[in-house]
């Protein structure tokens, strides 16, 4: 993978992070602008970016299964953990000092422990359950990722007929919601891994990179997400299309993540062979790339929370352009505590499962006499 084309891949993950903050944002103010009506877009941008992301390090970086499981809990718990303590506490905070600026729909803070025990074990989504982390609604896209790198590891490191019935087993536990933007995750997988697709003359590159931008602007023209939304409900009826949750534009989601794994292949092959690239121009997108999961899984609490702190100052738009930077620095600052301390993360991990190793093998030998 080029240096150019991995900085442009850092580019669009922190836009899509930031897609998704000013659509969440609209609860506070609504600009009325295409790039605040894209949030659940952006979560097919992080999948198909997530595929191709995760193909390569376990190609160019983890050895076995263990080491691929370590470092991807190292990344997601360094998040995922602090993302659960710092909602209830925010969520408790914010509540009480101004109540009124949470709506109902946010209001999920009954039965504590459950949601705080499935969303530390990525169960929220399973089959149909749709356990909401207290306000933080995009935790569920954690729900359905932790599950694809799971089964992705499973399929490249795993062999023979245990390979799939190992994968067809954690297909059954998390269910039909999960399996089923499983394909949009696989996307990105694809476009790595093809060497036919990495070979592209530059003529089929342009061709690639034009195509999925018409596509995309004929998804927004046309409103495609809401009528994929439409159509399925029409197809199942309301109460199946409700069981599915977060998966209920599945259709339209495969062809935005077509779109888009158009538009890698063909940038990867036309920034190839870019690498004068200006210094400062790096170090600041790789600076912002690297807060981008927090941006993702502090968001919304931060949001509620600033919409609180701020609950005298007017309603509409004044609030919201004290309330939206606020989120966003804070997210960024609290990434140099978490995501960019994965490292310590790692050998936490690390130590705890020798420990789990070593308390198996002396049980093994107690058994054994």
């Amino acid at each position: 993978m080029s240096r150019a084309f991995s900085l442009y891949l850092d580019a669009v993950r922190f836009l899509a992070a930031l897609l998704v903050l000013f659509y969440h944002a609209n609860w506070i103010y609504r600009p009325g602008i295409l790039f605040t009506s894209l949030g659940h877009e952006a979560v097919v941008i992080f999948f198909v970016l997530s595929g191709f992301v995760i193909a390569y390090v376990a190609d160019t970086r983890e050895q076995d299964f263990r080491g691929f499981m370590v470092a991807r809990g190292a990344r997601i718990f360094s998040v995922a953990i602090p993302a659960i303590i710092l909602t209830a506490l925010l969520d408790a905070v914010g509540y009480h000092i101004s109540a009124a600026v949470y709506p109902e729909g946010y209001q999920a803070w009954d039965l504590p422990l459950v949601r705080v025990i499935t969303s530390t074990l990525f169960l929220n989504e399973i089959w149909t359950l749709g356990i909401q982390l207290f306000t933080n609604v995009p935790y569920w896209s954690l729900n359905y990722e932790v599950w694809y790198y799971v089964l992705f590891g499973v399929l490249f490191f795993f062999e023979g007929r245990r390979r799939w019935v190992v994968f067809g087993l954690l297909c059954l536990l998390v269910g039909p919601k999960i399996v089923l933007l499983l394909p949009v995750w696989w996307m990105g997988v694809w476009v790595y891994r093809s060497e036919y697709l990495a070979q592209l003359p530059k003529s089929t590159a342009w061709l690639c990179l034009i195509l999925s931008l018409l596509g995309g602007y004929w998804y927004v023209h046309v409103n495609m997400g809401q009528w994929g939304w439409d159509y399925l409900k029409e197809l199942m009826g309301p109460d199946l299309h409700l069981q599915l949750s977060f998966s209920r534009q599945f259709f339209t989601d495969y062809y935005l993540g077509a779109m888009l794994s158009l538009h890698f292949i063909g940038l990867r092959v036309l920034l190839a062979n870019v690498d004068d690239l200006p210094k400062r121009l790096v170090s600041t997108i790789r600076y912002l790339a690297g807060a981008t999961f927090s941006i993702y899984l502090f968001h919304q609490p931060l949001l509620w929370f600033y919409s609180a702190v701020f609950s005298s100052v007017e309603e509409g738009f004044p609030r919201y352009l004290l309330v939206v930077p606020c989120t966003l620095l804070s997210a960024i600052v609290l990434a140099n505590f978490t995501e960019k301390r994965k490292d310590v993360w790692k050998k936490w991990l690390e130590q705890l499962l020798q420990l789990l190793e070593q308390a198996g093998s002396r049980f093994r030998q107690v058994l054994a006499r």
